[in-house]
Order: structure tokens, then sequence, then C-alpha cells
């Protein structure tokens, strides 16, 4: 088992600063495409670039899901935040939920975090 404490993780352009600075403060490993200038990189390329930085990938994209299930590109894991184009301190509390939650994973794991306001969801997925 391995804890999401213990995991490097690469940030999606599409998330806020204030959410990569709360993960950073933290201690956490975080690469972010944004800080990178790899705008518009394909969402495969970066599937491809965390899998073999053996980094979570952290999106409000769903095509990530299309790319794992669908085409079965090898992942490490993908945190998915939902709703997307959400304010970042929803987004903040959701990962927030999630380190305090710690759950035991195995890798490639998929969480889908979803912040209802007063209460966050988590669906975990543990491919073999």
């Amino acid at each position: 088992m391995i804890s999401v404490k213990d995991l490097k993780y690469l940030t999606d352009e599409n998330i806020d600063v204030e959410l990569l600075e709360y993960l950073r403060e933290q201690g956490f490993d975080v690469f972010d495409i944004k800080e990178a200038r790899l705008f518009r990189m394909s969402d495969r390329k970066i599937l491809e670039m965390a899998y073999q930085e053996q980094r979570v990938v952290i999106s409000q994209d769903s095509d990530f899901g299309t790319l794992i299930f669908r085409d079965s590109v090898p992942f490490w894991g993908i945190i998915y935040l939902r709703p997307g184009h959400a304010s970042p301190d929803t987004h903040v509390q959701t990962m927030r939920t999630i380190l305090e939650t710690n759950p035991d994973l195995s890798l490639p794991f998929l969480i889908v975090g979803e912040n209802h306001g007063e209460k966050v969801k988590l669906r975990i997925r543990i491919f073999e």
C-alpha cells in the first residue's frame, strides 16, 4: 500500500496557483505544466510524462479518464477534481480532504474528488 502523502504530483494547466502553492506548503514535490510553459500539451503527453517521472496527475479534465479506460495509456495515478472550474478554495478543500483521509492505495489509481460545498465525496478506483 502507498499513501497519497508519499507521492509526487503533476498539476495540469487548469489547476489554479492556489492549489499548487497549498501542496508545496505541505511539502509536496509538484511539477506544474504552467510554470514549465508547456501550454496546450496534449493530455496523452502529460500522462506519459507523469508516468515516466512517477507523478500523479491532478486535473479538472475528464479526458485523462478516457485515455486510461479507452486507450489503456499507462499511468501512475490521477486525481480528478470536480466540479471543474470551481473556485481555487474549493479545490484546495478537496485536496485537503484527500490528504486528511489518506486512503490506502496501490498503483495505479484514480481518485475522483467531488466537492459539494459542505461535503467532499471521494471515489477511489485501484487498477490491478
